[in-house]
């Protein structure tokens, strides 16, 4: 069949590569045209085979598998699924891959054991099916980015004056928080996060909760990241925790996190709703339950529908919501069920755009306060 989907296999477990193998060659849309035992291996089958997508170990020898990843997308960019492990490493590595242009990444195994074989095979059918449509052209890495200690995300929102009246503002600093950003991301979310983040200004007055689908011991490490290539102080929450202005609380992964009135964190291990442990449409709704009308919903890149009942339920209590555009999205899907189901939304684009569109507006509410 022309139309299947070619996929590389890369993996320094022979077990594992017959395992990933006989779950995608048992459909029919599916066809494993090379299996790699090390990292050379893998980079040199890419640039031969030209598959529709790779799955990546990370750890591998020959050319471990950072190497390996910046080497497909500046040399033959394609669409790659990293395997990780757990522990923090392991996040800290996951991560850094999906800042060098990784579209999504399945573990091997969660703190409980292994996870079962069924659950992998959907896991894995999901996630390369969706790779699969996913056209990569980025050739730059973040990586090359840094080494010439330039930030990729920065962009030019703000112009001087702006930027002098937000910082200059003496009446803003230890005000009441009168309003909360909860974004809501998924596949693609890291990098889009960096990207809204950096293009804050440096004493964004709202709060900021964010809601990332991720296991537990990765929302830590996203939390470190955001901090490190952000000015917004960025933690993983914990119960009990205030919301601070010009501070992000990501939720972390196997809670819910939902708001009570007193402006602190409830975490919570409630059923998973559709499918998510953390829930976007849970927190949005928590949120919008306390803050009211001073709630804004920015749901970014993701698969799925969740965060699109969230950000609904914010706009019926009187606050804004914003999307990613389709054309920045790795995968449009989280955004494009608001529209599909009717939300109204107040601003769609990238996220250093929406990050330009929540300063004008903080900036506007303080001058009509002013007034």
């Amino acid at each position: 069949m022309n139309n299947r989907i070619r996929v590389v296999v890369a993996d320094d477990s022979p077990f594992v590569c017959r395992l990933l193998s006989s779950y995608l060659n048992s459909l029919s849309d599916f066809q494993v045209v090379g299996t790699a035992l090390n990292g050379v291996q893998a980079f040199d089958f890419v640039k031969e085979l030209r598959p529709d997508v790779v799955t990546l170990d990370l750890e591998m020898p020959g050319m471990v598998g950072l190497e390996v990843l910046e080497k497909i997308m500046q040399e033959c960019p394609t669409p790659v699924v990293v395997i990780s492990g757990i522990g923090r490493e392991a996040a800290t590595v996951t991560l850094q891959a999906l800042n060098s242009g990784a579209i999504d990444f399945i573990m091997k195994c969660n703190p409980g054991g292994m996870i079962s074989p069924d659950t992998l095979r959907q896991e894995i059918v999901k996630k390369v099916r969706a790779a699969s449509q996913i056209r990569v052209i980025r050739s730059l890495t973040r990586r090359s980015f840094e080494r010439k200690g330039v930030n990729p995300f920065l962009f030019p929102t703000h112009t001087t004056e702006v930027r002098n009246e937000l910082r200059n503002n003496p009446s803003r600093k230890d005000e009441p928080i009168k309003g909360v950003v909860v974004i809501g991301a998924s596949t693609g979310g890291p990098l889009a996060l960096c990207e809204l983040l950096s293009n804050l200004p440096d004493d964004f007055s709202e709060a900021i909760i964010i809601v990332q689908h991720m296991p537990g011991t990765f929302t830590r490490v996203l939390a470190a990241q955001l901090s490190r290539y952000t000015k917004i102080k960025a933690k993983e929450a914990e119960d009990r925790d205030l919301l601070q202005p010009n501070s992000a609380l990501v939720a972390p992964g196997d809670y819910h996190m939902l708001l009570g009135s007193d402006s602190r964190v409830k975490l919570s291990k409630g059923p998973l709703v559709k499918g998510h442990r953390p829930s976007i449409d849970v927190t949005m709704q928590s949120v919008a339950q306390v803050y009211g009308s001073g709630t804004k919903g920015v749901l970014l890149t993701g698969m799925g529908d969740d965060g699109s009942i969230g950000m609904v339920f914010i706009r019926t209590k009187g606050g804004k919501t914003y999307l990613q555009d389709k054309d920045s999205c790795v995968v449009s899907g989280m955004p494009q069920s608001v529209i599909e189901k009717g939300g109204a939304v107040d601003h769609i684009g990238p996220p250093w755009q929406i990050a330009k569109i929540l300063a004008m507006d903080q900036l506007r509410a303080w001058r009509e306060n002013k007034c």
